[in-house]
């Protein structure tokens, strides 16, 4: 045990550039965070399944939500911390935020 991680890193990279975390996934509905450390930016992609949830105002053609728009989480408090909790993914979420599920979508 000489290699331990302390944060456990996804599978599901883009590239090397980049960290990303299923910050919901259940059948054929996700939300993942990404985030891309050469041009600085980050972003959330929500599926077609759950963007007819929400409300029509909130909806976006292609479901990417950029940084100003990470607010739309807020209908889907219960399901991302539901996820990150029981899948593990707690130490990834709190390298990524610094902070915990329920604070990070109280910030938005």
């Amino acid at each position: 045990m000489t290699n331990l991680k302390v944060v456990e890193r996804s599978t599901h990279f883009f590239s090397d550039d980049e960290d990303c975390i299923a910050l919901y996934e259940h059948n054929d509905s996700y939300i993942y965070y990404v985030r891309n450390y050469v041009s600085q930016t980050e972003f959330i992609i929500i599926s077609h399944a759950l963007m007819d949830t929400l409300p029509e105002q909130a909806r976006t053609l292609t479901g990417v939500y950029v940084t100003m728009h990470f607010g739309v989480l807020k209908y889907f408090q219960d399901e991302v911390t539901h996820h990150v909790m029981t899948k593990g993914l707690l130490a990834h979420f709190h390298y990524l935020f610094n902070c915990t599920v329920s604070r990070f979508i109280e910030q938005l």
